[in-house]
């Protein structure tokens, strides 16, 4: 795994990749980390809920993925895998909505 990419907004020096903290002020910088990776977070929550069975759950953390970053490829292939999925499931159901 590379090293994140946060910078400290005081210092302007690169977060410490193991404890996410400036090396000049200390300063924690994990909060920023999350707002930086958000939607690769929540494409990995994405994947988890997909593994337990959670489809629609999949779809939110997705969607939500890609509103954090729009180019996150993997998420968006992935959101229209399950869309596909969707609709044939509901067409050959013939109840609109109707998923596993």
């Amino acid at each position: 795994m590379s090293e994140p990419d946060v910078l400290c907004p005081l210092c302007k020096v690169p977060a410490d990749g193991r404890s996410l903290r400036c090396p000049s002020c200390r300063e924690d910088l994990t909060a920023l980390a999350r707002l930086r990776y958000a939607g690769r977070m929540d494409y990995n929550a994405a994947l988890a809920a997909l593994r337990a069975g959670e489809v629609a759950e999949a779809r939110v953390l997705l969607r939500r993925a890609l509103a954090a970053e729009p180019g996150l490829a993997p998420a968006r292939s992935l959101l229209e895998t399950l869309g596909a999925v969707g609709t044939a499931v509901a067409g050959s159901a013939g109840r609109e909505g109707d998923t596993p």
